[in-house]
């Protein structure tokens, strides 16, 4: 009798019993495939393809080369875009500071850009567009802008990376441009189409139409172009700041301005 009872005990069927770790990891899996079902439901539904796309900020980017830029079209749904994504593509823009995207649900895509500014346009053995900070953004090609002052007398020696300080000759460009673009009432038509710079004589510029060559010097921007100012207003009020072709101001004590030659029938000069 005592041995059927220990035959049954050890012969008798144990419940199974779960162990924690394993019920976690089936009802984890049972999720992850639920909402994997559930995505891709909502991404082939039309209630979230995108319907409009809003571009803000950019200056010389137009609204179809952001988003040629991110890859983007109307035909997409909102929550199969993957914003990180449109992020990096957009920074690698040469003209894109920053970007930032997000969604409106249920089918809005918001992108806001912050776009360099071109300044000028320096001619070394390409020509290459610098922006206001004073760094290269680019080579200028056949689309971008074309109605910028244009820079000699620099060399690839005096470019610098975006994080390294401006050199000497760069920053008198800087600073001459920027003075020139802050001055108020200065004439009309009276705008920098070129610059060359130089370490003795400093900088010259040509200005206006005809084109009046204007030695700057090194320093003192800020009073020369006030003196500039007033004195082409005088030139201009009488009617004669067509005929001049150089002004010397170097030394504000003594400014000097040279009208054109007139030359005779045989083109000889007078």
């Amino acid at each position: 009798m005592h041995n059927q009872m220990l035959y049954n005990k050890y012969t008798e069927k144990k419940p199974f019993k779960f162990k924690g770790p394993v019920v976690f990891t089936v009802l984890m899996v049972a999720v992850s495939l639920m909402c994997i079902f559930v995505y891709d439901l909502l991404i082939t539904l039309p209630y979230f393809q995108t319907k409009d796309i809003q571009v803000t900020g950019q200056n010389f980017l137009s609204k179809n080369n952001i988003l040629e830029c991110a890859n983007l079209t109307l035909t997409e749904n909102i929550l199969g875009i993957n914003l990180n994504k449109i992020h990096k593509l957009l920074i690698q823009n040469p003209w894109v500071i920053s970007a930032s995207i997000r969604r409106k649900f249920p089918n809005e895509l918001f992108i806001k850009i912050v776009e360099k500014q071109a300044l000028a346009i320096l001619m070394i053995d390409r020509p290459l567009i610098v922006d206001t900070k004073g760094y290269i953004i680019k080579e200028q090609t056949e689309s971008d802008p074309q109605k910028l002052p244009i820079v000699t007398g620099m060399t690839y020696a005096d470019l610098s990376p975006s994080d390294e300080p401006l050199s000497q000759k760069m920053s008198s460009i800087l600073h001459v441009l920027t003075e020139k673009k802050q001055m108020i009432a200065f004439p009309k038509n009276m705008d920098i189409f070129q610059l060359h710079v130089d370490m003795d004589f400093g900088i010259t510029i040509w200005i206006g139409d005809p084109g009046i060559e204007i030695l700057l010097g090194s320093e003192n921007y800020r009073k020369k172009f006030h003196r500039l100012r007033k004195l082409l207003a005088f030139f201009r009020y009488r009617k004669a700041y067509q005929r001049i072709e150089y002004i010397d101001m170097n030394n504000l004590d003594r400014i000097t301005v040279r009208p054109y030659s007139e030359k005779n029938s045989d083109g000889k000069e007078v």
